[in-house]
């Protein structure tokens, strides 16, 4: 499911569990991008906590942890190569 833009406490407030699971994921993310280098492994291992759960959710066809860094790391080579 796409992100929908709503803020994860709105998502958290419609009492959907793996839409708001979704929601912490996509954050948790964006904010890995961000982060000094010395607080990446605990959003990892948020991170990491978040994708399992909505994998036992059913969220099977998910994103890995390897999934969303790896895209990540692709999205951030293509704006290091783009013209400022």
């Amino acid at each position: 499911m796409p992100n929908t833009g709503d803020s994860i406490a709105t998502t958290a407030a419609k009492g959907n569990e793996i839409d708001t699971l979704r929601a912490m994921r996509d954050k948790l993310a964006a904010d890995m991008d961000i982060a000094e280098a010395s607080v990446v492994a605990q959003i990892s291992g948020r991170l990491e906590a978040v994708l399992k759960r909505i994998t036992e959710l059913g969220g099977a066809g998910e994103a890995t942890l390897d999934d969303v860094l790896a895209e990540r790391r692709q999205l951030r080579a293509k704006r290091s190569q783009s013209p400022a």
